[in-house]
C-alpha cells in the first residue's frame, strides 16, 4: 500500500510574492511555438495559474479558451477580477471536466515538495499523472539548474530550503547577501536539471515532443558557491505514452 504523501505548502505571505506577470511573455511565446492546440471548443487549463496573467495572455494573443485551477482563494478572486475563468482546485487531485485540451504547469512543479526527495518526486509525478489520458498534451515551463557537478545544485537548494535549521541560517545570511535570499526557506523548492526533468516526465508516462530552451540568466558570485553552471527557464510539450 502506498504511504500518504503530504505536500509542504507556502504561507500566504510567500504566495503573494508570485503575484506578478514577469515571465508570462516568454511562456506565451513558447506555448504558441510548441503547440498546435485548437483555439475552438477545448480549453487550455493553467494549473496553479495564480492571478490569471498567463491565461488572459493566451486568450488575447492566440484566442484560446482558458481556465485557471488554483488552490489559493485570493488568486481565483483576482482571476475573476480580470475576466479569467478560474476555480478552486488541487494540482495533486484535480477534477477534470472533459473539455481539457492542453494542461499547463508554469513554474509550479518545483513547488510541489514533500519532507524528502523521494516524497517530492512522487508529488511532482502525481501532478502530471493526474492528466494522463484526460488531456491531449501537457505544457511545462520550468527552471533548469545545470551544475558543474551533475544534478548537484538543485538538490543542495532543496536540502537547504526544506531544513528548518539550514533555512534559518540561510535567512540570516540572506539579510547580508541579497543574492542568497529565498522565498521558500522553511518549506523547500526542488529545481532540476534538463536531464532530470526529462527523466521525471518519462516516469510519469509522458514523452517530450517539443522543447524550447530559455535564455541563461545571470548568476551572482555567491550563487556560484552552489556550483550552479546555468539557470534558465525551459518549456516542454509532453504527450502521454500509450499504455502497453
Amino acid at each position: 500500500m502506498n504511504e500518504m504523501v503530504t505536500q509542504k505548502k507556502l504561507a500566504d505571505a510567500q504566495i503573494e510574492a508570485f503575484y506578478h506577470d514577469e515571465f508570462v511573455e516568454d511562456q506565451v511565446r513558447d506555448f504558441g511555438n510548441l503547440n498546435d492546440a485548437d483555439s475552438g471548443a477545448k480549453a487550455i487549463v493553467d494549473i496553479g495559474g495564480g492571478c490569471g496573467f498567463f491565461a488572459r495572455s493566451l486568450t488575447d494573443v492566440h484566442g484560446y479558451r482558458t481556465r485557471v485551477l488554483d488552490m489559493d482563494t485570493r488568486s481565483v478572486a483576482k482571476c475573476h477580477e480580470i475576466g479569467v475563468d478560474a476555480e478552486l482546485g488541487d494540482a495533486l487531485a484535480p477534477e477534470p471536466t472533459g473539455d481539457e485540451d492542453v494542461v499547463c504547469f508554469n513554474l509550479i512543479l518545483h513547488h510541489l515538495v514533500g519532507k524528502n526527495e523521494a516524497e517530492t518526486r512522487r508529488l511532482q509525478i502525481q501532478a502530471l499523472k493526474a492528466w494522463h489520458g484526460k488531456a491531449r498534451r501537457v505544457f511545462v515551463n520550468e527552471y533548469i539548474y545545470q551544475s558543474f557537478v551533475p544534478h548537484l545544485s538543485g538538490r543542495w537548494i532543496f536540502e537547504i530550503t526544506s531544513s528548518s535549521l539550514l533555512s534559518a541560517v540561510g535567512s540570516a545570511i540572506g539579510k547580508v547577501v541579497p543574492a542568497l535570499r529565498a522565498n521558500t526557506f522553511g518549506v523547500g523548492v526542488r529545481f532540476r536539471s534538463n536531464e532530470q526533468w526529462r527523466e521525471l516526465f518519462a516516469e510519469a508516462g509522458y514523452k517530450v515532443v517539443g522543447h524550447a530552451e530559455g535564455k541563461p540568466e545571470p548568476i551572482s558570485p555567491p550563487l556560484r558557491g552552489l556550483l550552479i553552471k546555468t539557470i534558465r527557464r525551459d518549456s516542454y510539450l509532453l504527450e502521454p505514452i500509450p499504455a502497453a
